[in-house]
């Protein structure tokens, strides 16, 4: 399991148990390592989102959306002009 911080001390908490299952989304709750001070249960919701290469055995009833690799966080975007970004248009915003 993933190693996930306790949101209300920062402590590491632990997976204890698995709950809603899909083939998709699974649940899994954990437990603040710090049980006499903090004592935090929390769920945990895990989601695969997409597809980056298809699989030669897909399964037609389950599929995710097939996307493209994505480039690494320390890549330049390629709208990246050196400035800092402007503030956005009042007019354009959604609400």
């Amino acid at each position: 399991m993933p190693s996930v911080d306790c949101p209300s001390c920062g402590q590491r908490a632990f997976a204890r148990q698995i709950g809603k299952r899909t083939l998709l989304y699974r649940e899994v709750y954990y437990h603040c390592r710090d049980l006499i001070e903090c004592g935090h249960q929390f769920v945990v919701g895990i989601s695969m989102l997409r597809t980056v290469r298809a699989s030669r055995w897909p399964k037609p009833l389950e599929t995710l959306p097939m996307t493209t690799w994505r480039a690494a966080a320390n890549d330049r975007a390629a709208n990246d002009d050196d400035g800092p970004p402007s503030e956005p248009n009042a007019d354009t915003m959604s609400r």
